[in-house]
């Protein structure tokens, strides 16, 4: 009896997780696209929690700037917060206070499809759809050319190993053995 309580108390949060509805809406077109941007990054006074662990603060009063055009590593401990500044600047979440900003504009005030297609991102532990590779480049710009997608792939130097296999960029992902 106590395993049923136990897996009906986790089915609740479950549901809570997969009925939350996200304050960010990734289709909105509204915000303001520069035409030209050097690339500086600040954080001002960020204050966040994530809304699953509201009692958990991450950062209170964080402030960072990473200067246009230069090359900076965030080293910490696991659980410091690396992750979380990412996951900020690309606006998967808005801080509690304080603002993010990207040459100067608030990123709130930016187009959001805009500014996510001005970053690259390649996690610690890259994740693979079950479909091709092309298709898995594809998840960060949807209406890329083939083109592009080549570029994307020698960028972070896959190409050649791409190249290499039997069916090149239509090769079917399959974690284990690209891993």
């Amino acid at each position: 009896m106590k395993y049923f309580f136990e897996a009906f108390s986790v089915g609740d949060r479950m549901m809570e997780v997969i009925k939350r509805v996200a304050k960010i809406d990734s289709d909105n077109l509204e915000g303001e696209i520069l035409q030209c941007i050097s690339g500086e990054v600040e954080f001002r006074n960020v204050t966040f929690a994530y809304p699953s662990r509201p009692e958990n603060m991450i950062f209170e009063g964080l402030s960072l700037k990473f200067p246009a055009g230069k090359t900076v590593a965030l080293v910490g401990e696991s659980g410091s917060g690396k992750s979380t500044i990412i996951t900020l600047l690309e606006r998967f979440y808005d801080p509690l206070d304080g603002q993010i900003f990207l040459d100067g504009i608030a990123i709130n005030k930016l187009q959001l499809k805009w500014l996510r297609s001005q970053m690259g991102l390649v996690s610690q532990e890259p994740c693979l759809f079950a479909t091709s590779i092309k298709e898995n480049i594809l998840f960060g710009k949807e209406d890329a050319t083939l083109n592009e997608v080549i570029d994307a792939a020698k960028a972070s130097n896959a190409h050649n190993f791409i190249s290499q296999l039997t069916q090149g960029y239509d090769t079917q992902v399959n974690t284990c053995s690209l891993s």
